[in-house]
């Protein structure tokens, strides 16, 4: 899976490694450990099976991770572009959740699909002076309605 972040927490750094223990520690696939020493992955091959110094399979990993990036304000995750784009026409819609928070929802200007963003209130008083944003009411749930099905139409007289 592309962009799969691996638990390197999981490692010890004063351990060696096969690559089958590399892989169960770190929640990866065999293939994929295989793969990091064609990459340049550190190891001991003067004999089989491989071995991966703990130290050295930590630091190629942090090497590799890739810090997470937030959207800044104005802009909504665009899964199908894998970016954070400002909406289309510079409009959104806002669906509140609870009393603190809710989705904003907009369209994507490069491809159309509908883009997501999960926002506080707080928040929201911002990201209205960037968009024109519309808070729309939430469709109720069936068990918001307060009063629960009696059946009392089953009753025989």
């Amino acid at each position: 899976m592309a962009g799969h972040r691996f638990d390197r927490r999981r490692i010890k750094r004063h351990h060696s490694y096969t690559i089958d223990e590399a892989a169960r520690a770190i929640g990866a696939a065999r293939a994929t450990v295989s793969r990091w020493l064609t990459k340049g992955l550190p190891a001991i091959r003067d004999r089989k099976p491989y071995l991966i110094l703990g130290d050295d399979l930590a630091a190629f990993m942090a090497g590799r991770a890739q810090p997470k990036r937030t959207c800044p304000p104005g802009t909504c995750y665009c899964v199908k572009c894998r970016e954070a784009r400002r909406p289309a026409g510079n409009m959104a819609e806002f669906i509140a959740i609870n009393a603190h928070s809710g989705n904003l929802s907009a369209l994507c200007p490069e491809c159309g699909s509908l883009m997501h963003r999960r926002t506080s209130f707080k928040q929201l008083e911002a990201i209205r002076a960037i968009l024109d944003v519309t808070i729309v009411e939430r469709q109720p749930r069936l068990n918001d309605s307060g009063h629960l099905s009696t059946n009392e139409h089953f009753k025989k007289d």
